[in-house]
């Protein structure tokens, strides 16, 4: 069965989409051997420990990446990310629980663009702990009034 094609046409502003995950120590090794990002404060329980943060913290751009699930439920097929702006507010540590919510702030029928705010929570304090936007392109109507 294939899914219907998203268009910026069937975009609303405002549409929102939220994933929730658990960021464990797995999924952080598995991003460090991917990346090859093996800084101790993430990989080495030990040394994150005598650290100001206490023990293992996530790779910044695992956490960020958590947004594409939710970002690819609203867009996809048919969306494609062109661009991503984001900051890091607070650490996010090994066995958080994570919610990543997507939320459409503009679309523009002319250019084929739509808008998103992106955020990801600390569920069990509430923290923010990444914010930024992302534009994802459509392919342009064919006529635009």
């Amino acid at each position: 069965m294939t899914a219907e094609i998203v268009t910026i046409a069937s975009l609303t502003v405002g549409d929102t989409a939220t994933r929730r995950f658990v960021v464990d120590a797995g999924a952080v090794d598995a991003y460090a051997d991917l990346s090859d990002d093996r800084n101790p404060i993430h990989v080495d329980a030990q040394y994150a420990a005598s650290t100001p943060f206490g023990k293992r913290v996530a790779h910044g751009m695992l956490v960020a990446g958590y947004v594409q699930s939710a970002l690819t439920s609203l867009v996809a097929p048919g969306g494609v990310s062109k661009s991503y702006t984001f900051e890091l507010h607070a650490p996010t540590f090994v066995n958080s629980v994570v919610d990543a919510t997507v939320t459409c702030v503009e679309t523009d029928p002319r250019t084929g663009r739509a808008h998103f705010d992106l955020e990801i929570t600390d569920v069990d304090t509430g923290t923010a702990v990444m914010s930024g936007q992302a534009v994802v392109a459509f392919k342009k109507s064919a006529s635009v009034d």
